[in-house]
């Protein structure tokens, strides 16, 4: 049978600054958000102050996911977020084979994001202060922000409706 083996080559974390003993969470493509945030939360409300957050390949978007709901349900996080690549090796063994199995090495993108309760370095590339109490998040380029007004679609379909009413 074929069995694939993987081997990273780094996991140390590109954040500088953490706390001696902080909690690194590392998130899969098939880990359950819920389960992750969960555990996140009881440990900060058990006195830990610095967590890591550490997503690769399709496990990037559920780590963002995370980062973003543990932000919204715990006002004043500090954020700090890298992205690089890792490298792994990928070992094909197979034990028929009697040659060395064939080695796949692959650049794999990651992201990397620590949530602080302590302040951190507000000059660090990646750096995101925490969001004001009952103040929605800033979207950037206004991708998800709400008119002020109507559209003058909306406009013009509720005056059609309007006359209708007479």
């Amino acid at each position: 049978s074929l069995h694939l083996r993987r081997f990273e080559s780094n996991n140390s974390h590109p954040i500088p600054g953490l706390a001696p003993n902080p909690l690194h969470i590392r998130v899969k493509e098939g880990s359950k958000i819920h389960s992750l945030v969960r555990v996140a939360t009881a440990r900060i409300n058990d006195g830990i102050r610095q967590v890591v957050f550490t997503g690769s390949g399709r496990g990037i978007t559920k780590t963002i996911t995370c980062v973003e709901i543990l932000k919204r349900n715990m006002v004043g996080l500090h954020q700090l977020c890298k992205v690089y690549y890792k490298r792994t090796n990928q070992n094909w063994e197979n034990p028929q084979w009697e040659a060395s199995a064939p080695v796949v090495e692959k650049s794999v993108p990651t992201i990397c994001i620590l949530l602080s309760i302590d302040p951190l370095d507000p000059q660090e590339p990646g750096y995101q202060p925490p969001q004001a109490p009952g103040v929605p998040p800033q979207s950037p380029g206004g991708l998800l922000s709400v008119p002020a007004s109507p559209s003058p679609k909306h406009t013009a379909k509720r005056l059609c409706l309007d006359d209708t009413k007479q």
